[in-house]
């Protein structure tokens, strides 16, 4: 019994010396540098796991009841950092924004002046946001886009919005149809009068959003401009009638002075 006693003693000792662990206040942790491994007797990295019978799962669990109050308070959260240098690391957040009251997962890198936030998942709503600072671009659950400054909404009905200057080569504005109906034998232009009336009276062309409108509503520019085309066209229709009136009394000026 002495001897097997000796035995299991030389094996933990030499297990505790090979492996070199110790215990502090509340710690417990391995001094010499080496890997540590569950359910693998040689781990290759610093932590490996392995389960022949399913998937490896670690569990962050925090049982902490959100207390009252504005912000957003944290959850759980776990760091990558780099002990040379602990101005930058990465974080992964699960927190609860009180302020609005959801549940929100952030991916944080940190930077000594300050952090950079590049992806937070609203879990209440589902949409999904990269963002860089205060400029974000948004993902949600309803197929619609977001890209501005800070938390830009989305417009009923709308799929893309940007909350800033646009730049590009070429757009193409899909419509339902042209003001052709214009050339039609059945239109009814408006006489001259008839514009000049309704401009004293409304301080805008005939068919032509106001000023308040657009300010309230925006403009739609594919409508907009079909609307000119439509202005465009009446002119034209105009000036051929003016045409034929001034062709007609340089007809009777000449016949005049003969």
């Amino acid at each position: 019994m002495k001897k097997l006693l000796a035995v299991l003693v030389l094996v933990l000792f030499g297990t505790m010396s090979y492996a070199q662990w110790s215990a502090g206040p509340g710690n417990l942790y391995m001094l010499s540098a080496g890997n540590v491994g569950i359910g693998v007797t040689a781990p290759s990295n610093d932590l490996q796991m392995s389960d022949a019978t399913g998937p490896c799962t670690i569990i962050l669990n925090s049982d902490v009841a959100v207390p009252g109050g504005a912000g957003s308070y944290t959850l759980g959260q776990y760091d990558m950092r780099h002990m040379g240098n602990t101005g930058y690391f990465y974080r992964n957040v699960l927190r609860y924004n009180r302020d609005i009251s959801q549940y929100e997962m952030l991916q944080t890198l940190k930077n000594p002046g300050g952090n950079l936030n590049f992806i937070l998942v609203n879990l209440n709503t589902g949409n999904f946001d990269m963002q860089s600072g205060i400029s974000n671009v948004t993902f949600n659950n309803t197929g619609t886009f977001a890209v501005g400054m800070g938390a830009l909404p989305v417009p009923a009905g709308a799929k893309v919005a940007v909350g800033g200057k646009v730049v590009c080569k070429e757009i193409e504005v899909t419509l339902t149809g042209m003001p052709d109906f214009v050339f039609s034998n059945d239109y009814k232009l408006r006489s001259l009068y008839d514009v000049e009336n309704f401009i004293k009276a409304n301080k805008h062309l005939p068919d032509v959003p106001s000023e308040q409108e657009v300010t309230a509503n925006g403009l739609n520019l594919g409508d907009m401009n079909a609307t000119l085309l439509q202005k465009v066209e009446e002119l034209t229709l105009y000036m051929i009638d003016l045409k034929k009136e001034n062709d007609a009394l340089k007809t009777r000026v000449s016949n005049l002075e003969k």
